[in-house]
């Protein structure tokens, strides 16, 4: 009990929290004992618009949810698309256009394109040695050192859906990035120039994946297992350019992390 009271945050569904704002604090302040340091009260689900009841027979089942479409991506939907605190409502197409934008075609096609061209043109390795960074990588890097502090002003306000925003946005930008880059036409015109972007590329995919693990913690550290991050080395300590990707280190041939969800008609 003195291990893990007073909560500092204590959740509640929205229906109850009276009880819990009012009465709950009173009892402990009664009893002496300490109240919650805060209280942050979620909504409700809705499937299609509509209020899931038993009579309507519209309950969401969860294990369904993960046999349809993978852990993963049923708990990367829950968190970007409801707003912690008020409503979200779940469909199918919602949840299946969801993961196959953010994660297959983003997240998923990122690191098959990158890890591809690194196993196939730097000898299945990382980079053994890399030229100077350009202004374009010294800003995307930039962007990926300040996910921390972003992500935690986010978790620290409950804010858990623009968490998944500024991880969305890092992949976006790094996808940007390759496109402007071109490291499939620098394999001809300029190796050392195509080994530095990926390069880049890799240790932006660090930070994101280390920071996704909270959300995606499966194929999170799936991404970390090919950039041969060490087991040890995936905590939101090591977010800084200490712990960067080691130069040189061999590399498993990259399978795709995000299979793209097909309905049938």
């Amino acid at each position: 009990f003195n291990k893990f009271w007073p909560a500092n945050l204590h959740i509640v569904g929205k229906d109850i929290l009276r009880f819990h704002a009012v009465y709950w604090p009173a009892f402990l302040m009664a009893a002496n004992l300490p109240v919650p340091q805060r209280l942050f009260a979620h909504g409700w689900w809705t499937k299609d618009g509509e209020k899931i009841s038993k009579s309507l027979g519209n309950v969401i089942d969860p294990h369904e949810l993960i046999e349809k479409y993978g852990v993963d991506q049923t708990r990367f939907f829950l968190m970007s698309e409801v707003n912690f605190g008020n409503d979200g409502d779940f469909s199918d197409g919602k949840m299946v256009q969801k993961v196959n934008t953010n994660l297959a075609n983003e997240l998923g096609n990122l690191c098959q394109r990158t890890l591809s061209m690194v196993f196939k043109n730097c000898d299945k390795a990382v980079p053994a040695e890399i030229g100077a960074l350009t202004a374009e990588d010294e800003t995307l890097l930039a962007k990926a050192h300040g996910l921390r502090q972003l992500t935690g002003e986010a978790i620290a306000s409950q804010s858990i859906q623009d968490y998944v925003a500024i991880m969305v946005e890092i992949i976006w930008d790094t996808n940007k990035y390759i496109d402007n880059m071109e490291p499939w036409s620098l394999r001809k015109t300029d190796p050392d120039r195509m080994a530095t972007v990926l390069y880049v590329i890799m240790e932006v995919l660090r930070y994101a994946a280390i920071l996704y693990q909270p959300l995606i913690p499966q194929s999170a550290n799936k991404i970390l297992d090919i950039l041969t991050v060490p087991l040890d080395e995936r905590t939101f300590e090591h977010l800084t350019p200490e712990f960067s990707i080691k130069l040189g280190n061999r590399i498993s041939k990259p399978k795709a992390i995000f299979p793209r969800i097909e309905i049938e008609d």
